[in-house]
């Protein structure tokens, strides 16, 4: 089992170019990350690579402060949990410092013992996806692009998100300029009611080969149940 680390986040994309294709959907933290500093050189704060025998990559990961490290291996790899345990100790020998940890279950359990430190899980989910879509009857109403008029309701309706799906409290100012980049970038949503009421949101936060990350979907209780 060999540990290979990349110059510069494109050298990571090229070198794995159909690994990260072929799970699109499940490794597209390290994927929206590389793409996202693909012009820089790698260093501790900024570090992809991956093990790999034989030429065959067993694990990849990325770590990209201040995101947690986001490790990715193929579905059903029996020895990429071994991988996940030398990569902690290669980390934890270089002094490399990690703020959290995205991987699937086994791949945390050989990590973080290996690697030491107090850890507790912030969030436990799965990543599933869609292959044959029975399309639901189409709520009246649109889809527009939010806009800086739209800030203070986008802010309170982050906030409650936040609550209710992570369980945090940040605070407004820190959900107002997020919300804020986002109108800026034009990649936030509204669906509205005919009359114009807004009653759901959405955000499309990273951009992939064949489509993109969502996020921030949310609608307000009093709006829910009706498709």
């Amino acid at each position: 089992m060999k540990c290979k680390l990349y110059q510069t986040p494109q050298d990571f994309l090229e070198d794995n170019r159909g690994f990260l294709l072929k799970y699109e959907a499940a490794v597209q933290l390290n994927l929206g990350n590389a793409q996202s500093h693909c012009g820089e050189a790698c260093r501790p704060g900024l570090l992809f690579g991956r093990y790999e025998e034989q030429g065959e990559p067993l694990l990849l990961f990325g770590n990209t402060l201040p995101w947690n490290l986001c490790l990715n291996a193929v579905p059903g790899e029996i020895r990429a949990p071994a991988a996940a345990t030398e990569l902690a100790k290669h980390l934890k020998q270089s002094g490399i410092v990690i703020h959290g940890l995205n991987a699937r279950k086994d791949l945390c359990e050989a990590f973080l013992p290996a690697y030491g430190g107090t850890f507790h899980m912030r969030t436990g989910m799965d990543v599933m996806v869609l292959e044959v879509l029975i399309e639901p009857p189409r709520a009246p109403g649109h889809v527009r692009k939010a806009v800086p008029a739209d800030l203070d309701m986008l802010t309170e309706w982050g906030l409650a998100f936040q609550r209710e799906a992570v369980h945090e409290s940040p605070s407004e100012k820190e959900i107002q300029e997020k919300f804020s980049q986002y109108v800026e970038k034009e990649t936030v949503y509204l669906f509205e009611q005919p009359d114009g009421t807004a009653v759901s949101l959405a955000a499309s936060n990273r951009a992939l080969p064949h489509g993109a990350g969502i996020s921030w979907v949310y609608t307000p209780p009093e709006h829910r149940g009706h498709g």
